[in-house]
Formats: structure tokens, C-alpha cells, sequence
């Protein structure tokens, strides 16, 4: 029988996953976690996240290659000026 505060593996790569990659308190902060979630109820963190920002599982953050253009003043010719962030599995 498990002990109630041990996690499963599923449960502990959840949470590690949310620690890393989405900060509680900023969240919160912006509204799109309410003042009801619980900082350590990651399942109801991750399914928060899912709904926001469309995602099936909340895994799909930083699964796809992201490239910006940045400004830059007094650009020189060899200025890149697409910056590109890889997907975090890579």
C-alpha cells in the first residue's frame, strides 16, 4: 500500500515538469491561476494550463521550435535578427 505523501512516477514527473517550467506565483499573479489553486496541486495547475493556452496535455509547452524577430536600434549589416528558440526535447 502506498504511503498517502509518496507520489507515482506519472505524479512526480507532473509536478517536476511544473516546477520547472511554469512559475507558480507569476501565474497567480497574472490571473490565470485563481486564488483557490493549491501551489502544490499540479494536476489542477496543469489543467489550468491546458485550457489556457490550448494544449491536449501540458507537456506540449516548449514542444515546438519558437523564432521571434527582434528590433534592434542602430542595426549593423551582419545583425541577425530572427532569434530562435529550440523545442525544449531537443
Amino acid at each position: 500500500m502506498r504511503h498517502k505523501t509518496e507520489l507515482t512516477s506519472t505524479e512526480e514527473t507532473l509536478k517536476n515538469f511544473m516546477l520547472e517550467m511554469f512559475d507558480f506565483d507569476s501565474l497567480k499573479k497574472a490571473g490565470i491561476y485563481s486564488k483557490e489553486i493549491k501551489r502544490k496541486d499540479y494536476q489542477a495547475q496543469a489543467d489550468i494550463v491546458c485550457h489556457y493556452f490550448g494544449y491536449k496535455t501540458v507537456f506540449e509547452y516548449g514542444a515546438k521550435e519558437v523564432r521571434c524577430h527582434l528590433s534592434v536600434s542602430n542595426p549593423e549589416p551582419k545583425d541577425n535578427f530572427v532569434t530562435v528558440f529550440p523545442n525544449i526535447y531537443e
